[in-house]
């Protein structure tokens, strides 16, 4: 099945297309008679005419048919020999009614005619001239997130680079990337051979910024998309290593062994997206609220136009099923397991997934039906052995590691600017609020730390105590501002509580400036009605704080709000000139050098030369401020 659309409104896109596969008899050989197998290419034609008529509309998941826009429609075949090598120079005749038309096999044993719309009663023939028996299979792919009326890639007329099994077609101007691509995919069909030993099955690729087409024989990639990385390193690996699956070892003639297919399939994506492109972002489709749900990947079954997703185990079998090839040979200690499995699970007769649990159980010594089963509490806790997969943490924006220079020489107490290098963290969206703070005022108490109350419940706040109930209340109507006149102890305190902690300094301004980007965390050039700053509320609507995600335009370009203005924000360290040899994920002086922590961001109540990435200030840790708030961090791993 194509995987290569996330949206579940184009699994009946995809779906149909793998039926155009399976119209096809895809890897079916073609019976010889006198020297001529012909094969009644009808029923395939008529799939491709009514895909090319699907249409997504205004209403969601709804899909309806148009009247078909297309003159004519591709036919393609791809011939292969009885092991699945492409054959050269076989004519191919194809009959649309009365109409005959000849075609030649190329070096990737590949055929293309076009040929009008079929009509109702209109016979179509294909027929293939040779001495021996020989298969044949179809492809057609989607890359389009959006209208599929766009037409068909064929890669005619477009340039060519080749490499063994691999052939790329790009347009006019891409030649460097297409270099790029083809490097890559030379690496990864070198990484599939060393990890599994598959025969794969050749790969056509294009190249084009029509990206919005059906490709035909081949998979489409976008060389100006910013999902170019997603197909090089994921999508395309992936889908090479499944097709070959489907067509060489006969994987899905079950459809209970989406465990070996997507499984297999998936686990390679992994390892060549951890190797090759380390520097990427996976996110688990699995997260905490799933700890104590139980899987049992013999149940994930293929996609259906019915239950597109596979039953209970649905996506989340992407990132389990790799997992379980992991951990079988983490577990049977064979970093060969895989190549052998295959080796001996095609050629066996019985393709079911009670045999591939047999085979795969003798060669690992391992109870294979009891490693299929998965709680969600194992893939959380053991995940992290095998690659890193970012957990999608509520209220929370993953940060993406990486370089940066951190501060600003011409500002006072920004110095000295230094390259600094920062781990990937998670960051609240938001700084915490009243509601949230009197949470934990509640279960924790306001307690003493330094000398004073973590909050300050004599200033007027917005946070009260109710002595008769001996409860903490928030203000009516202030429930979402953020919390202010708490102590950096208070921050701390809170963060903990919470699991989390306070943003290192450097992490702070990491983010607030898209990683070193921009002077704000919307862009170079200031805006007056971005953030809430010290203009009375003439520009920016507020002349107080203000209930924090009010500027949606002053959001950084990772998605957490106010990162400055409305409240300063309490980080971890101390106050003082950086560190210079202080350069990865940096931690700050110690309290040896200083008797202040830092908060970042402006507030309400400064002028715009404090709404920045670059000010900082300082405050004793104890202090309580009527500006001054936070929001908390978080490190990136797995759950205890």
């Amino acid at each position: 099945m194509h995987r290569n659309s996330r949206k579940s409104k184009y699994m009946y896109i995809l779906l149909l297309l793998a039926f155009i596969n399976v119209a096809c008899g895809n890897g079916t050989s073609i019976t010889p008679d006198s020297h001529i197998q012909t094969y009644n290419a009808k029923p395939l034609f008529r799939q491709i005419n009514l895909a090319s008529k699907i249409e997504e509309t205004d209403k969601g998941n709804r899909l309806h048919i148009f009247k078909n826009p297309y003159d004519s429609l591709p036919l393609f075949f791809r011939i292969t020999d009885s092991i699945g090598k492409p054959v050269e120079g076989i004519v191919c005749t194809l009959s649309v009614g009365s109409r005959k038309i000849a075609r030649i096999s190329d070096d990737f044993g590949e055929v293309l005619f076009w040929v009008p719309p079929p009509r109702l009663f209109q016979k179509v023939e294909l027929k293939v001239h040779s001495q021996k028996p020989l298969d044949f299979t179809t492809d057609f792919t989607s890359s389009s997130e959006e209208n599929l009326r766009e037409g068909f890639e064929t890669g005619e007329g477009m340039l060519e680079l080749r490499d063994d099994g691999i052939k790329l077609l790009y347009e006019v101007g891409y030649k460097e990337k297409a270099h790029e691509v083809i490097n890559t995919l030379r690496q990864e069909k070198q990484m599939i051979h060393i990890l599994t030993g598959l025969q794969l099955k050749h790969l056509k690729v294009f190249l084009t910024t029509n990206n919005y087409r059906f490709g035909v024989g081949g998979w489409i990639v976008s060389p100006t998309s910013g999902d170019l990385y997603n197909m090089k390193f994921r999508t395309l690996p992936h889908e090479w290593v499944e097709q070959s699956l489907g067509e060489y070892y006969g994987v899905y003639d079950d459809p209970n062994t989406r465990w070996i297919g997507d499984g297999v399939a998936n686990y390679i994506a992994f390892e060549i997206d951890e190797k090759l492109f380390p520097e990427s972002t996976r996110f688990s489709r699995i997260v905490y609220e799933d700890s104590s749900e139980v899987y049992d990947l013999r149940t994930w079954g293929k996609a259906t136009l019915r239950d597109w997703q596979g039953g209970k185990v649905g996506y989340r079998g992407y990132d389990l099923a790799p997992y379980f090839w992991a951990k079988v040979m983490d577990k049977s200690g064979d970093s060969l397991i895989i190549a052998k499995f295959f080796e001996e699970f095609r050629h066996s007769d019985d393709k079911s997934s009670e045999n591939a649990i047999a085979i795969l159980e003798s060669l690992s010594g391992l109870d294979i039906n009891k490693e299929l089963v998965i709680t969600g509490k194992e893939y959380l806790q053991n995940v992290y052995d095998y690659w890193v997969v970012i957990l999608p943490q509520e209220g929370m924006e993953f940060i993406p590691g990486g370089s940066f220079a951190m501060g600003d020489s011409s500002i006072r107490g920004c110095s000295p600017v230094r390259e600094v290098k920062i781990d990937p963290f998670y960051l609240d969206v938001f700084e915490v609020t009243n509601k949230q703070f009197c949470r934990f005022l509640n279960e924790m108490g306001n307690q003493k730390e330094g000398g004073s109350y973590w909050f300050d419940e004599t200033s007027y706040p917005d946070i009260l105590f109710d002595i008769e109930d001996s409860i903490y209340n928030v203000r009516k109507g202030r429930e979402n501002y953020p919390v202010y006149w708490v102590s950096w102890y208070g921050a701390r305190a809170y963060a903990e509580w919470i699991g989390k902690r306070l943003p290192t300094e450097a992490e702070w301004e990491y983010a607030a400036s898209n990683a070193g980007q921009h002077t704000y965390p919307w862009g170079n050039e200031w805006h007056d009605d971005y953030c809430n700053w010290a203009e009375e509320g003439k520009l920016d609507g507020s002349e107080f704080t203000a209930p924090v995600g009010s500027f949606e335009k002053g959001m950084n370009h990772f998605g957490c709000y106010d990162m400055v203005g409305n409240v300063f924000e309490w980080v971890n360290d101390w106050y003082a000139p950086y560190n210079p040899q202080d350069m990865i994920n940096p931690q700050g002086y110690t309290s040896e050098g200083s008797n202040l922590k830092v908060h970042r961001g402006g507030c309400y109540k400064y002028e715009k030369e404090w709404q920045n990435r670059f000010a900082r200030i300082g405050g004793e840790p104890a202090a309580t401020f009527p500006c001054v708030g936070f929001r908390c961090a978080k490190d990136v791993g797995g759950i205890e």
